[in-house]
């Protein structure tokens, strides 16, 4: 029988998981384009992964932080 993709993630991807909800969870805006990279890829590879509304509401959320978070900063500096 054939096994589903996301039933045994490969060691590399969690790797690279982790490191992308790392980069999210501290909100390193500045690398946020890995992550947007990250995504767009594992969605190509393995489109079954994350269901399409999510993977687009994840890639909607990434770009507009990454647009609105260096201009929140701009008063203080």
């Amino acid at each position: 029988p054939h096994t589903p993709v996301y039933a045994s993630p490969s060691p590399w991807l969690r790797v690279a998981s982790a490191q992308m909800f790392y980069i999210v969870k501290n909100r390193d805006v500045q690398h946020f384009d890995k992550v947007v990279n990250f995504l767009e890829t594992t969605h190509r590879l393995l489109p079954r992964l994350v269901a399409p509304l999510r993977h687009m509401k994840l890639m909607f959320g990434l770009k507009t932080m990454v647009r609105i978070q260096p201009s929140c900063f701009s008063w203080c500096c």
